[in-house]
């Protein structure tokens, strides 16, 4: 699954190092940022914390006000899911998030198109 954050800017894995931010310690998305900086930086960012807090997984929101959100390196797994995601993602200057959760609504592969 894959959501795209508006303005910004989203790097090739190959050239970054793919993060992982765990929400209340369950590993939920995985993006690719150049520093872990960024990642920790991305934590502190309220729009990433409401768009998480909008999105449900097994009926539950992703974040609320009381959540913790913590970055760390990805793992190998993770990394191949987030280059999974990014091969099939359209080109786009917003950030790739691939989450690593079920997102209740969200159907896999599925397009706009008629």
């Amino acid at each position: 699954m894959s959501h795209r954050a508006k303005g910004k800017v989203r790097p090739p894995l190959t050239k970054n190092v793919g993060y992982t931010i765990e929400v209340d310690g369950v590993p939920t998305l995985t993006v690719a940022l150049r520093q872990f900086r960024e990642a920790i930086e991305l934590c502190q960012e309220e729009w990433l914390r409401s768009d998480l807090a909008t999105l449900r997984s097994g009926g539950s929101p992703l974040y609320s006000e009381t959540s913790k959100l913590k970055a760390r390196i990805a793992t190998e797994a993770e990394r191949a899911a987030y280059g999974d995601m990014a091969r099939e993602a359209p080109v786009s200057d917003d950030i790739l998030f691939a989450y690593l959760v079920e997102i209740d609504g969200f159907v896999s592969g599925a397009t706009d198109d008629p």
